[in-house]
């Protein structure tokens, strides 16, 4: 026992000191690499060294990092000639900041080490250095390393590659020529975190041919990968960037996108899903070029030329194949949506396209709206974006309004058999389907929005809601009802809200017709005076309520004595209270619906329950909700409703209007601060490009008159070659001569033997000097061939370098013509924004003017009122005196007593 029990302790103590053994191991074994790696000085002693430090940076990344990291750093700084040492030391570094997701411990000790690595800005530029050298696997490793280090420290790494200058940024965007595809793809990789949220590191991208080289790339791909790649590099190119997105269209890369949308391509039945992925993309930044968050200075330009390059007309075809994903088709509306929002020649196009796959032809429009409406079995997705759309097409659209409200009145009994938008709108409208209820109500909402006659017209609008009776109802009617109906979904409730405050504002019609509605302002007080309870819902609904009401307040013509300005706000003081009314009102500035409906006009919801409020209703609110406010704070003080005065209204208005430009004069200056210095930068660089064209046109001009000098050897070459070869063909002539007499001679009968002996020898001896002649001809004009030869080669190089001279001259005067444009474009920018400063000046002036005017009238007013207490008191006295004398008082002396 005693055995089995030393045996168990044994055990137990080499399991526990073995770790402890290893690490010191470690500890000790990378003490001496870097001790050797510091002091050898044979290069294969050193390569060991940090082949070792490799082998354990997987393993004890805080051991070797803290201890090699400057010694590995200081060979990418001083052994640039050793590439195998350089990649070695580069994969060691990436080894120790690289961690896995779920280990923090790891992600700790390498975020600590490379933070330190950082902290030295040379040790960033020698990587960044590496990236010039030409050997692949040095490429590489350089470029997989910068990728880990703008990972990890991405704000911090831009900074200090800006720092380098523009040639730091042009080195990574000069990698997307590289033939080698792997170090293409990696570069990809590494661009998409340099260009992320940085506007200048953005713009010399571009400016540096980035867009070319990614269109380039997008041509020579299928639809692999390396499309989304180029795609995402490309859209942090264009998100947020105005110059970048101006840029864009001005060197017609929009025209480009056209091909991307070719019918063989979209009309395919089987879509992959990297396919789904790049058409998403393209449709983005086809997004980000026309976001109702840019300038109109960028929007309506682009809208323009995707209309004319055809852009437009090919994404609506797509609305009508049947094989689209469905999401697809709903980022293609939005889309659709974004291009004709507040463009009258789009949106006229858009009404006009036609949907030829149904069995009758109507409008794409009138189709996608059928689908919002009764596609209760389509995705969620798809219906938003239909509502988006026909949002984007009725926005600053008279005529399609126009239209619409047209269908909604009553019709002829030919017309009313036929799907028109009014119809399906009111289907929608009055559907127990929460999306087609809620997207209809907030579709109704647009039709009238702004537009006074359009509210007034829709007051006519009237329906029966049971075919059974002939009782119909107005649709004022019909909207509190469904307000009332315990049946009705919160969503549904909050849209017909939304729907009746826009219908009020501005309507004194319509308001009057809402309080004539029965139990409509008792279904408000009812909601408002509600127990507050903790569901956000309800708050909403009670803020929404209090909203209403106040338009009922604030544009009553008081045509209803029941309801005028003044009982309203008695039943505010009885039944509410103007403390409680005023936190209800103001409840909704709190909430979160409102804060996200407001941020930007497009439609982002992923579910049916983030259907509350939109932007335009929000908008609304805003510019609203304070003058509710004032008409209930602006009270004389006997409890009268005294009605707001229309100078402080209107010093209200210039103040808010002033406040808006103090924020886009900011916005202005912020821009003229980098167009000044980008207009430095690049005229820096037009300097620059000059100096290298002048530099081209003094190389041009040395070889040209060189190759002109040469010319002359040339010729007289060419000229004795010639001579030689004419000396050669005399010669073989007069063999071919002497061997025709002999031939003559040798058959001749009256030659004696001897004669013919000696003519013979004679023969023999021509021919002899003859072919020694021409032996030595032939030598001569193989030499002079050879000569001829090499300076045809000279002569073709010199040509080849004068044609290449000439290219780079072309494409440098080219770029100097584009930076030329761009320094006028930022000088007509400065130009617009002193304008605008000059406006607002003016603003302020005015604003003076009125003040002073105001001022001046209050203390006008002041005054006549104490001028009118002083004549009060001096009758009052006189009226004494009167009755104290025993005479008849006046009877106006009297009557003031009656009206005290």
């Amino acid at each position: 026992m005693a055995f089995w029990r030393g045996t168990s302790l044994f055990s137990s103590s080499t399991s526990s000191t073995t770790p402890v053994n290893e690490t010191i191991t470690n500890q000790e074994m990378i003490e001496r690499l870097c001790d050797r790696l510091q002091l050898a000085t044979r290069i294969d002693d050193r390569r060991d060294a940090i082949r070792g430090l490799k082998g354990l940076s997987k393993k004890c990344k805080l051991e070797v990092g803290t201890q090699s990291m400057t010694l590995l750093a200081n060979v990418l700084q001083s052994d640039r000639t050793e590439l195998d040492l350089i990649q070695l030391a580069l994969e060691t570094l990436a080894n120790i900041m690289t961690y896995e997701a779920d280990n923090n411990e790891g992600k700790k000790k390498s975020i600590y080490i490379l933070e330190l690595f950082v902290k030295n800005k040379e040790n960033v530029h020698a990587a960044l250095d590496l990236i010039e050298e030409t050997d692949f696997n040095l490429r590489r490793a350089a470029i997989k390393f910068l990728t880990i280090l703008l990972t990890n420290c991405t704000k911090l790494l831009q900074d200090i590659i800006l720092e380098s200058g523009p040639m730091g940024v042009s080195k990574l965007v000069d990698l997307l020529q590289d033939e080698r595809e792997v170090i293409r793809n990696d570069a990809l990789l590494l661009l998409q975190i340099l260009t992320q949220s940085n506007a200048n590191i953005q713009k010399i991208v571009s400016f540096e041919n980035g867009f070319e080289r990614l269109f380039e790339i997008l041509g020579s791909e299928g639809g692999c990968v390396i499309v989304q790649d180029c795609l995402t590099v490309l859209l942090n190119l264009l998100k947020n960037n105005t110059s970048n997105q101006s840029y864009f269209r001005e060197s017609s890369f929009i025209r480009r996108l056209v091909d991307f949308f070719e019918l063989n391509s979209i009309g395919d039945k089987h879509w992959s899903t990297q396919k789904v992925t790049n058409i998403h993309l393209l449709l983005e930044v086809i997004r980000t070029l026309v976001s109702p968050t840019n300038s109109n200075q960028n929007i309506t330009p682009c809208q323009r030329t995707i209309s004319q390059c055809g852009l437009l007309h090919r994404l609506c075809v797509m609305l009508t194949i049947t094989s689209i994903p469905a999401d697809v088709l709903s980022e293609t509306i939005n889309t659709i949506g974004d291009i004709i929002r507040g463009n009258s020649e789009n949106q006229q196009f858009f009404g006009s396209v036609m949907n030829t796959t149904s069995d009758t032809q109507q409008p794409i429009l009138l189709s996608l709206l059928y689908i919002m409406v009764t596609g209760e079995k389509q995705s969620f997705p798809l219906r938003i974006s239909i509502l988006y759309c026909f949002q984007c097409y009725l926005y600053k659209n008279d005529y399609g309004k126009s239209m619409v409200i047209q269908t909604l009145l009553p019709q002829s009994q030919t017309i009313t058999n036929q799907y028109t938008f009014g119809h399906l709108l009111i289907v929608g409208y009055l559907s127990k389907d929460t999306v087609a209820s809620w997207c209809s109500s907030i579709a109704l909402s647009h039709v009238i929005t702004d537009n006074q006659q359009f509210k007034e017209a829709i007051l006519q609008v009237v329906l029966a809601v049971d075919p059974t009776q002939p009782e119909v109802k107005t649709l004022m009617e019909i909207s509190v009802d469904l307000l009332q109906n315990l049946s009705s979904s919160f969503h549904t409730r909050i849209a017909i809200l939304i729907f009746l405050c826009t219908w009020l504002a501005n309507c004194t019609l319509a308001v009057q017709t809402f309080l004539s509605s029965q139990n409509s302002i008792s279904y408000l007080i009812t909601q408002i005076c509600a127990q507050s309870i903790a569901d956000d819902r309800e708050v909403l609904i009670q803020s929404l309520c209090s909203f209403a009401f106040g338009l009922c307040l604030v544009f009553n013509n008081n045509q209803i004595a029941t309801y005028s300005s003044e009982s309203l706000e008695r039943l505010i003081n009885k039944r509410i209270g103007i403390d409680l009314f005023q936190e209800k009102l103001e409840s909704l500035l709190k909430s979160d619906c409102y804060a996200k409906a407001l941020q930007k006009p497009q439609l982002k919801l992923s579910k049916a329950n983030d259907m509350t409020l939109d932007y335009e209703f929000a908008r609304l609110y805003k510019i609203l909700e304070g003058s509710i406010s004032r008409t209930l704070t602006t009270r004389p003080n006997d409890g009268q409703t005294k009605p707001p005065d229309q100078t402080s209204i209107m010093l209200a208005q210039y103040a808010e209007l002033i406040q808006q430009q103090n924020q886009q004069i900011a916005a202005y200056q912020q821009q003229e601060r980098q167009f000044h210095e980008e207009r430095d930068f690049y005229q820096r660089k037009i300097v620059d490009l000059e100096k290298s064209l002048q530099d081209i046109h003094d190389q041009y001009s040395l070889l040209r008159s060189s190759s002109e000098s040469k010319q002359n050897p040339d010729e007289e070459l060419r000229a004795l070659c010639e001579q030689q070869q004419a000396e050669l063909e005399y010669s073989r002539n007069m063999i071919a001569y002497q061997q025709q007499q002999y031939y003559q001679l040798t058959h001749s009968s009256a030659i004696e033997n001897g004669v013919e002996q000696l003519n013979l020898n004679n023969t023999e001896n021509q021919n002899l000097q003859n072919d020694e002649q021409v032996a030595a001809l032939n030598t001569r004009i193989t030499d002079l061939q050879m000569k001829l030869n090499i300076s045809d080669e000279r002569y073709a190089e010199q040509h080849a370098e004068m044609s290449r001279l000439q290219l780079e001259l072309n494409i440098l005067q080219e770029k100097l013509t584009n930076e030329k444009r761009k320094v006028s474009v930022l000088e007509s920018l400065q130009g617009q924004l002193q304008e605008i400063v000059d406006e607002k000046t003016s603003l302020n002036n005015e604003y003076q003017k009125l003040n002073t005017n105001y001022q001046q009238n209050l203390k006008e007013q002041n005054d006549l009122l104490v001028l009118c207490s002083t004549y009060e008191d001096q009758l009052k006295t006189c009226r004494n005196l009167i009755q104290s004398a025993g005479l008849i008082v006046p009877n106006f002396l009297i009557e003031m007593d009656n009206t005290e």
